[in-house]
């Protein structure tokens, strides 16, 4: 007999209400002390209270960092990846979990029927609150054939968790015989 599971709450209950945000104008500068005051790694870019692109710290070091561009001379809409995918708030964990899986994400804003932002939900959370790891390992097996296909000339990628940081990552790479997430293999090589 299959019971309800956790999953199936809406993303309501756990959501981040207090979503860290920013204006397409404003300079990745600023952008970088609003992260760094909220304690997150990413920021939705709003215009008229909707979101219209994210900003995540890996846009940061790929757009900003590796290139030598002076931050405060960049605006969020040269760095911002848009156009944002977002899911409403009686989208169950489950599905959430599901849309990031498949598209490779981490973080879904949440908005109500009128396009506006009302929370953010992120991997993290999903994983801390309702998925336990057999169900977590289910949801990968379910998407396993569709997924692990995506591979470079050298490696097959696989979501899952990092056996040294515990983080949940879309890419596993093998490294001496562990699974680990892309920061943990670049430390470990």
């Amino acid at each position: 007999m299959v019971t309800e599971m956790k999953s199936d709450i809406p993303v309501k209950e756990i959501m981040t209400r207090e979503v860290c945000t920013i204006r397409k104008k404003d300079t990745v500068h600023t952008l970088a002390k609003r992260m760094v005051e909220y304690g997150v790694g990413s920021a939705v870019v709003i215009e008229n209270g909707k979101p219209i692109g994210i900003v995540t710290e890996k846009d940061l070091i790929s757009k900003i960092v590796a290139r030598n561009k002076v931050p405060s001379k960049v605006t969020i809409e040269e760095v911002m990846t848009h156009p944002i995918i977002t899911i409403n708030p009686h989208t169950s964990l489950r599905d959430a979990a599901m849309i990031m899986i498949k598209r490779g994400i981490r973080r879904l804003p949440i908005v109500d029927n009128s396009g506006n932002l009302v929370g953010i939900i992120t991997d993290s959370d999903i994983l801390g609150v309702s998925l336990d790891l057999g169900e977590f390992a289910a949801l990968i097996t379910e998407n396993a054939v569709g997924y692990a296909s995506i591979e470079s000339e050298e490696e097959s990628y696989s979501p899952g968790i990092c056996e040294r940081c515990g983080k949940y990552t879309d890419r596993l790479i093998t490294v001496n015989g562990m699974k680990l997430c892309e920061d943990c293999a670049e430390s470990e090589g």
